[in-house]
């Protein structure tokens, strides 16, 4: 689990960011040092549920949040990718906008 070590503003809108990342966390990253996001486990603000459908519950959904759902439309290609802590499993998806 990365770590912010510093901080230093740059002008009105910028701030210069120092972060600690283990090897392996500079590993996944796979040289892509670009449009990156930074957040915390500690400001998750909703809440949703993993629910199980099907023959003996064998299809598991995330419910989206209903402040969510407007102004997105159901997609084939949403783009996901999971980040494993001792604790917890972290799922990102990425679905793009219509």
């Amino acid at each position: 689990m990365g770590k912010i070590t510093g901080l230093k503003s740059q002008g009105a809108e910028k701030v210069i960011v120092t972060l600690e990342l283990s090897q392996k966390e500079a590993l996944w990253l796979k040289g892509n040092l670009d449009k990156m996001h930074v957040f915390s486990e500690n400001n998750l603000e909703y809440k949703t549920r993993l629910v199980q459908r099907g023959k003996r519950e064998s299809t598991k959904y995330f419910l989206m949040p209903k402040e969510f759902r407007k102004g997105l439309q159901p997609s084939n290609n949403v783009e996901c990718n999971k980040i494993e802590t001792k604790t917890k499993d972290i799922i990102i998806f990425s679905v793009h906008k219509y």
